[in-house]
């Protein structure tokens, strides 16, 4: 393993620590659970119960309600084993065979990591240092046996400024982040969002 990649994962690990443990502010927003809709309403019809699905940057993971309602199994990771809900932890004790939560860093999965049929990162990767993105997304495609949903905000972060530090390290034009999606993923649709904030789209993997 890159000795630089190890140095950066721990790095970002103790920030996210610092952050989800000691900022309850931060847990206001959830993205993830936020554009559930959007997923939803795009792949209608193809999203079964039964189905498996890994939310990749969970962050507070109030989305896996969402999942649940859907009768999905869900892999929660996220680099901060500190960023779950209070709700989310009660929820992996009772739907035990249902909902997984499993500490990764995203350019360093780990092997036990096993595939699923759908994927959801939603407000992760602009969080991912730019030297990352490629390997991250690489990682992820190999996880994917159909598709899922990426969300990307394309502008700096406020919370960040609030913290004393960036925590949207890649910030890039939507162009960018669909070059860098199109390697791996077939981008089959887009949702719209107020003020183009976010870049969302509905991917399918691509055949190898």
């Amino acid at each position: 393993m890159n000795e630089n990649m190890d140095e950066k994962t721990e790095s970002e690990k103790s920030k996210y620590d610092i952050i989800w443990r000691d900022h309850p502010s931060y847990r206001e927003c959830s993205p993830g659970e936020a554009f559930a809709t959007f997923f939803f309403d795009g792949f209608k019809g193809e999203i079964r119960a039964g189905q498996t699905i890994i939310d990749f940057g969970c962050g507070t993971a109030r989305v896996a309600k969402d999942f649940l309602s859907k009768g999905l199994n869900i892999t929660l990771v996220d680099i901060s084993p500190y960023c779950l809900d209070e709700e989310i932890r009660h929820l992996l004790t009772l739907f035990a065979n249902q909902l997984h939560f499993q500490q990764g860093c995203l350019w360093q999965l780990p092997e036990s990591l096993k595939s699923a049929y759908w994927i959801y990162c939603c407000d992760v990767l602009e969080h991912i240092p730019e030297d990352f993105i490629d390997v991250c997304l690489e990682q992820m495609a190999k996880r994917t046996r159909y598709g899922g949903y990426f969300s990307i905000c394309l502008q700096e972060d406020l919370a960040g400024k609030r913290l004393g530090h960036p925590l949207h390290l890649t910030v890039k034009e939507k162009a960018w982040w669909e070059r860098k999606i199109d390697q791996h993923f077939t981008i089959v649709g887009e949702d719209a969002v107020a003020d183009d904030l976010y870049f969302n789209c509905r991917v399918v993997l691509k055949q190898q």
